[in-house]
């Protein structure tokens, strides 16, 4: 009897294709990790220009770069893409032919961007809490649980209006330091004490979660970060949809 000892092809890859989908949490979570470090990286740049004495340029260009970055999209975003990139080229090269008097005045930039970051932030939080709204936070917790308890509900209201109040409460600080404080008091702040309140109202959050609602689903940092970028997607998309 003849035995036929060739082997027969397999229908399988002989390696495990990995799917692509794989990749996707990976990067998330690289992208989780980096945008923390590279804020905290700016945030003591900032911090480091503000206190060095011959520094000043440095500080400006610091303090002008999101500016520039956030014009440069907007532009790209643009209809009339060409002009806007054109024109927003011809706004940076002037800032840096004038960067030597400007400079004198940096501190200005760092203002901007610290005012104007929490009051917007205010106002994102607090314009939800009008009549007839959705909470932003309930928002966040909707996106991340589903559908919210009148508990739930509640207890999300009230951690929008904590961070509506700390927000104002931040640019009001902001205001008050920049206008009689010295720079470096306001630079400390600023870049360095308002990371830490940050942090600590999510600590304090997390604490009060705990204790009146326990038996809530525990969340951290990166499930409010989920839940604000469903919550960010889905009001872009409405808002492109309306167009």
């Amino acid at each position: 009897m003849h035995h036929n000892n060739s082997v027969m092809p397999s229908s399988q890859p002989s390696h495990p294709v990995v799917p692509s989908s794989t990749a996707t949490p990976l990067l998330q979570r690289a992208g989780w990790v980096a945008a923390p470090v590279g804020f905290l990286a700016y945030e003591s740049a900032l911090h480091h220009a503000a206190h060095t004495p011959g520094s000043e340029v440095r500080a400006l260009m610091l303090g002008l770069a999101p500016f520039v970055l956030i014009a440069l999209a907007a532009a790209w975003r643009a209809t009339w893409r060409l002009p806007w990139l054109l024109l927003v080229t011809a706004c940076a090269v002037a800032l840096w032919v004038t960067r030597i008097p400007l400079a004198a005045h940096f501190g200005w930039t760092y203002f901007l961007q610290h005012f104007g970051a929490n009051t917007a932030l205010a106002a994102m939080f607090g314009r939800t809490l009008r009549a007839g709204a959705t909470p932003l936070c309930s928002e966040f917790a909707a996106a991340i649980h589903g559908p919210l308890t009148p508990d739930m509900q509640r207890y999300t209201q009230r951690v929008t209006q904590a961070w509506t109040l700390f927000f104002g409460a931040t640019a009001l600080a902001s205001l008050v330091l920049f206008a009689v404080a010295p720079m470096p008091t306001w630079s400390t702040f600023a870049n360095l004490g308002t990371p830490i309140l940050i942090a600590l109202m999510f600590v304090a959050e997390a604490a009060c979660r705990r204790a009146l609602l326990p038996a809530a689903k525990d969340t951290g940092v990166l499930d409010a970060v989920r839940g604000y970028r469903t919550v960010m997607t889905e009001r872009a998309s409405r808002a492109g949809a309306s167009r």
